[in-house]
């Protein structure tokens, strides 16, 4: 499984890099202008975002056009000895950089309690068409994502990055959309063990 993963990472973070900056600039664009398409998205109040690593999808535009819709915008920070990122306000220019290198809140930003997120932008390394996501291999997003129970989740990937499956394991958190500059994929996500039918 590790040497899959790894393999597919390889792959895809090589079909993503090889996308001008650009076009991966007006292909993040797109993939705003897609998010309306997702079923409660718009309704939103807490929007959880993340300032963008390397080649991947800038969610720049949408967190600009969030904020002008009066919705609060947070990113995550990470936390010393727990994969489970935490999450507080901030603008992009207020971003510092944090221990694992991406650019978070300030330590002097207030945490958002997870149950007031309604709705987290997750970033893919990779997307496959049944809702499942490859990152860049760290397991934060898939640690943290239980966590936000009741937030949609919502995962961004240029079409490059969509694949028609994905290793997955057990602690792999599933995703309930996935937004590509052209399309829109819904999925339902699969209830918990013992829980009761809604």
């Amino acid at each position: 499984m590790d040497e899959r993963k790894r393999a597919l990472r390889t792959e895809l973070a090589a079909a993503r890099a090889r996308l001008p900056v650009d076009d991966r600039a007006a292909r993040s664009t797109a993939i705003a202008d897609r998010l309306h398409e997702v079923p409660g998205y718009r309704d939103a109040k807490v929007l959880a975002v993340y300032a963008p690593l390397g080649a991947e999808v800038d969610p720049g535009e949408l967190a600009r056009r969030a904020a002008a819709r009066g919705v609060e915008v947070v990113y995550p920070r990470a936390r010393q000895g727990d994969r489970r990122l935490s999450f507080a306000p901030a603008q992009a220019g207020e971003l510092v950089r944090g221990p694992l290198g991406a650019l978070e809140p300030p330590g002097s930003a207030p945490e958002v309690p997870p149950d007031r997120i309604d709705c987290v932008i997750v970033p893919c390394l990779g997307v496959s068409r049944d809702g499942h996501r490859i990152g860049r291999g760290g397991g934060y997003y898939d640690a943290t994502l239980p966590s936000l129970e009741r937030a949609l989740r919502v995962g961004v990937a240029f079409e490059v990055q969509l694949v028609p499956a994905l290793p997955r394991e057990p602690h792999d958190a599933p995703l309930d959309a996935v937004v590509t500059e052209g399309r829109v994929l819904l999925f339902a996500r699969p209830s918990a063990p013992g829980a009761s039918p809604a």
